[in-house]
């Protein structure tokens, strides 16, 4: 399994396809010419074990998992090496949520760019004294319902520190 260049570049799914067809010709393959018998669809056994599957791993899904950690790295990483070459060469006037994919961007930026979406779906507030944390507009609710209020827009409150009572801090 090439893991370190899934976290590296976005493999086309062509590729995907074919590692996880010769990972089924290996579990399924022949022998003497007789075909072994197929007892689980290749996507029941990708399904977990906890849902009866057999746990095999999801190419597209893990490619994107490893892209995601390196996005994550970058961003809150930036005093590295490659958070650094990253952000003077792709996103020097903007944080990486906000950096653009660029004119002519390296195949493996496009690949961690890519992640942005898994990071913003990921990420929420931690709230502190809720004075950078916008009420209406920032995930930091952490609840069944989601991550944002759902409820009318109050004008009163702007930020999260507009709804802590300041001395008792409730």
């Amino acid at each position: 399994m090439p893991t370190y260049l899934m976290g590296i570049y976005k493999f086309p799914s062509w590729v995907t396809n074919a590692i996880s067809s010769a990972m089924a010709q290996f579990f399924w393959g022949q022998t003497e010419g007789r075909r072994r018998i197929h007892w689980r669809s290749w996507a029941s056994m990708c399904e977990l074990k906890c849902l009866g599957g057999l746990g095999f791993k999801d190419l597209d899904v893990f490619n994107d998992a490893f892209l995601g950690r390196q996005a994550w790295r970058i961003m809150k990483g930036d005093n590295t090496l490659l958070g650094k070459v990253m952000k003077v060469k792709y996103y020097h006037r903007s944080s990486f949520l906000d950096a653009p994919l660029g004119y002519s961007p390296s195949f493996s930026w496009k690949g961690i760019w890519s992640a942005k979406a898994l990071i913003r779906e990921g990420m929420i507030w931690r709230v502190g004294t809720g004075a950078d944390v916008n009420v209406w507009g920032n995930p930091w609710i952490a609840d069944e319902e989601g991550r944002f209020i759902s409820s009318s827009m109050v004008d009163e409150a702007q930020k999260v520190q507009d709804l802590i009572i300041a001395g008792t801090n409730t």
